[in-house]
């Protein structure tokens, strides 16, 4: 080729222009190649979730219940009701890999704020719970309504464990209460690639004073409880305290202090659990003289119950499976240790049906025999959960 002045000769033209498409064409293969080879292979990039850190969940429990109870004078009392017991939204979250949190709200009869803590796992050995959160007091107290076996808690659970609080204070509720809880497992083993716990813990100090309550509590209350799982699966031994004081509605501190011992299993079929407990209860006595006297009342309660899950599909080749569970639970109660006639035993039968692993319908009937009635009680409660 020559170059004359930066022009390229007439002659030279066509073989240049040659060249340069041909220069062209090779650079878009190659790019193409590099573009297959990395459609092929792409870098693998991370998407930000809302999911990865916050998660929705809730239930709905619509229930009807139906109680009679022959009176002394041989008259009956009887109630039947139609409600929407719980209507329940819970968010649950990581912040970050040690850190996560839980917000959950009933709308049923009037809004109440129920949990609402932030947990710092920094091991195994220690988590830190702060906020609103469940006390380590009995077995059923960490258990959700949507696992807990009958409809009605037992009598003891109901009275010592903060439900239906024996002291008669309505901010006792739903066995919550406000501040900072140390949890961890101390002891575990390996066992088929699986690390199973031995020993568990809870301790917390607490406000004494119900949910959603700020009020004056110097003394503050004590809660612990120790699981002991016994080197086998499913299987654990559990004792719990709850020791402190709370306000009276008149003026002046009565003491609060509880106590209970159990045992259950949690297995694919068989499930049982039995627990032993104890509270020691002051309360304004109005039938006393003096209306400035605690009256101590030591309350005491056994209940143990037994079911077994069968595991259903609703077709031979359906992968949907349905599980049926009948259970029966003794209920023994007596409300003051100094007066026998509060005494009462419950016997209940229950059928617990998840046709859908999003609806749960549950059938209980319960047999009262309470020492202040000559005849026996009935009650019977059908329900249906609906979560989401």
């Amino acid at each position: 080729m020559k170059f004359m002045c930066g022009k390229i000769s007439s002659c030279s033209a066509p073989f240049c222009g040659l060249t340069l498409l041909f220069f062209l064409i090779s650079s878009m293969g190659s790019l193409s190649a590099q573009t297959d080879t990395l459609s092929k292979n792409p870098k693998p990039q991370r998407e930000w979730k809302l999911s990865d850190y916050l998660q929705v969940h809730g239930f709905v429990d619509a229930q009807y219940g139906y109680d009679m109870q022959r009176l002394n004078d041989g008259q009956f009392s009887r109630n039947s009701v139609f409600m929407v017991r719980r209507a329940r939204f819970d968010f649950t979250g990581n912040l970050h890999p040690m850190i996560d949190f839980r917000l959950q709200a009933d709308m049923a009869f009037s809004p109440r704020l129920l949990d609402a803590w932030l947990r710092v796992k920094f091991c195994k050995y220690a988590h830190l719970w702060i906020g609103q959160i469940k006390t380590p007091y009995t077995m059923d107290n960490f258990y959700s309504p949507l696992n807990l076996e009958f409809v009605e808690l037992s009598q003891s659970v109901a009275a010592l464990a903060g439900f239906n609080d024996i002291s008669g204070n309505p901010d006792f509720a739903n066995g919550l209460e406000i501040g900072a809880m140390l949890s961890g497992t101390l002891v575990d083993f390996e066992r088929g690639g699986e690390r199973l716990p031995i020993l568990n813990y809870y301790v917390g100090i607490f406000g004494g004073s119900g949910i959603n309550i700020r009020k004056d509590n110097l003394s503050k209350d004590f809660s612990a409880r120790v699981d002991f799982f016994p080197f086998v699966k499913d299987f654990r031994l559990s004792g719990s305290v709850y020791l402190g004081n709370y306000k009276l509605s008149t003026g002046g501190d009565a003491p609060r202090n509880r106590y209970s011992g159990g045992v259950e299993y949690m297995g694919k079929h068989l499930t049982l659990r039995a627990e032993y407990l104890q509270g020691v209860t002051g309360i304004r006595n109005p039938d006393l003289l003096s209306p400035d006297t605690v009256y101590r009342v030591n309350t005491q309660g056994v209940y143990a119950f037994v079911g077994y899950w069968f595991y259903m599909g609703w077709g031979r080749k359906s992968a949907a499976v349905q599980r049926l569970r009948p259970l029966f639970r003794y209920d023994y109660y007596l409300r003051d240790l100094q007066d026998p006639s509060t005494t009462a035993h419950y016997y209940s039968f229950d059928l617990e049906w998840w046709p859908e692993p999003h609806v749960r319908v549950h059938l209980d009937y319960t047999l009262q025999q309470r020492k202040a009635y000559r005849h026996l009680g009935h009650s019977f409660a059908a329900k249906v959960s609906v979560c989401f």
